[in-house]
């Protein structure tokens, strides 16, 4: 007894959302079935796909269902020649899939026979759908780039966005808020360096969503997103499209040189970013954190009567207890100074890192080697497999084996074309690598020299290479007992109670020798 399977397919989210579509598309094909007296195995649907596709995820669970069950006799029903697809070569693809199986098709709006002239209008009507799929998608682009254009977004907004009815712009994009508030201070604390990391952004963001009573939760990827928004600035721009940059038909909440300036800081890394108003007599004003509030700390130059200046560092957060109360830079400066000269990294303990990081990297570089061999080869592969069906190609006279040998062919140029956009990293040498380490465990060996300099520079460099959280200054309790840097405390874990226990004859350790103190320890 012959089965029925029925196939709905709806291209757009709107179809989707809205209800419209696979619902009624079943309920005919139903009708039909119940018509020709085939009882209903299953339905399948697929929402929002595109026809041009040949996998789609429940195609491919009909196809499956059908070859889990090889002893049914099955008929598979759709509405429109179109929602079995709207591609020439896809059309063809599950045509012969259906065959080999023992699967008739049954159409609502053509009848499938054998003979050639059904074939050939089969073939008609499946060019039809596709230049009707072309053609919508050319006149949907025209018009989305024509508003792109014109300065209006057709897309999906980001967050801080959302669109508003107009009378003369149709819908327009406004400020989301409370968001695009968030984000815009964000982003301003950012360009000015009191956030001067992303996951400062992060941790900033989220504070301000519990403070609000937003249940949302915002991660590093989403940061960068917000950070490299134009559309907050009030711009448009669509490279795609060849749209180039230019004002938008609505107002962002950020300025374009504040986008500008955010930009530079997130393609520039190759030194500490400093804020706009690093002044050299304050190298730490932004950087430490009050112990009230947890803002950052300022700092400026007080007149006494005289007109003696008297550098001082306060915090100005309103509402603070701590607000305007003056702290001596000369105590502060002191008090960090002993902070980095709490837990210095003493020679046998550099001399020991840089083996066991050597020995990390040799290792390194070791499984990336292999990677790289690896890479190349499955890329030799894919190449000499293409060459092989395009000799085939040339060999066959079957037009069926040469659609399917094509089709292969295109994946396999993708396949090739992905693989040949992996890079691998400029291998360093060991010689490159060990002068690098050392540099910089000679700053962590005695970072309060390197921070006496007088150069902003260095004194940055020290602070960011200690510390990826601002520590809090109490005048009290001092710095207490910051949290180092990741890496900082990874080197200076390699000097702990364990591994300083361990007699060190000498300062050149063999790789033998290496590798049992790392056990030991």
């Amino acid at each position: 007894m012959t089965k029925a399977l029925i196939y709905c397919r709806v291209s757009s989210e709107r179809q989707v959302n809205e209800g419209n579509g696979n619902g009624s598309q079943e309920q005919r094909c139903r009708n039909r079935a119940r018509e020709k007296g085939w009882p209903v195995s299953k339905v399948f649907p697929d929402e929002g796909v595109s026809g041009k596709l040949f996998e789609r995820p429940a195609m491919r669970q009909l196809l499956e269902y059908i070859d889990s069950h090889p002893s049914d006799k099955y008929i598979v029903i759709f509405d429109d020649l179109s929602r079995f697809a709207r591609d020439v070569q896809v059309h063809i693809q599950l045509k012969l899939e259906f065959e080999k199986r023992g699967v008739k098709r049954e159409c609502l709006n053509f009848g499938f026979d054998d003979s050639e002239e059904s074939e050939y209008a089969e073939l008609i009507l499946a060019a039809g759908n596709q230049y009707q799929r072309k053609s919508n998608r050319r006149q949907v682009i025209q018009k989305q780039k024509a508003r792109l254009e014109k300065g209006y977004w057709p897309f999906c907004l980001p967050p801080g966005l959302i669109n508003e009815k107009h009378q003369m712009h149709g819908k327009i994009s406004v400020p989301r808020e409370p968001f695009a508030t968030i984000f815009k201070t964000a982003i301003e604390n950012f360009q000015d360096r009191l956030l001067t990391t992303q996951l400062d952004v992060v941790d900033f963001i989220n504070n301000e969503y519990k403070v609000r009573g937003i249940s949302k939760v915002i991660s590093l990827h989403g940061v960068q997103l917000i950070l490299t928004e134009i559309l907050y600035a009030g711009y448009i721009e669509y490279p795609p499209w060849e749209v180039t940059k230019r004002k938008a038909a609505f107002d962002g909440f950020i300025s374009i040189e504040t986008y500008d300036a955010v930009q530079v800081i997130l393609h520039d890394r190759s030194k500490p970013k400093v804020r706009r108003d690093t002044n050299p007599e304050f190298p730490l004003r932004g950087l430490i954190l009050c112990s009230q509030c947890n803002k950052p700390l300022t700092a400026s130059f007080h007149h006494g009567h005289k007109g003696q200046k008297y550098p001082h560092y306060f915090c100005k957060t309103k509402g603070c207890a701590l607000k305007d109360k003056s702290l001596h830079r000369a105590i502060i400066h002191e008090d960090f100074s002993t902070l980095l000269d709490e837990a210095p990294l003493d020679k046998p303990m550099k001399d020991l890192a840089i083996a066991v990081l050597t020995d990390v990297w040799g290792q390194h570089q070791s499984q990336q080697i292999k990677e790289q061999l690896s890479h190349h080869k499955e890329v030799q592969e894919v190449t000499d497999t293409i060459t092989r069906l395009t000799e085939r190609i040339g060999k066959t006279t079957s037009n069926t084996l040469v659609q399917t040998y094509e089709a292969e062919l295109e994946k396999l140029a993708v396949k090739k074309e992905q693989l040949s956009d992996v890079s691998y990293p400029t291998q360093l040498t060991s010689e490159m690598f060990g002068t690098a380490t050392r540099k910089v465990l000679d700053v962590l060996e005695k970072p309060v020299t390197m921070w006496q300099s007088d150069s902003l520079d260095d004194k940055l460099t020290v602070f960011f290479m200690h510390f990826d959280q601002k520590p809090v200054y109490d005048k009290n309790l001092k710095f207490g007992t910051p949290n180092l840097a990741q890496p900082v405390e990874l080197i200076r874990s390699l000097g702990s109670a364990k591994i300083s226990s361990v007699e060190m004859p000498s300062n050149e350790l063999g790789s033998e020798e290496i590798h049992q103190k790392r056990l030991q320890a």
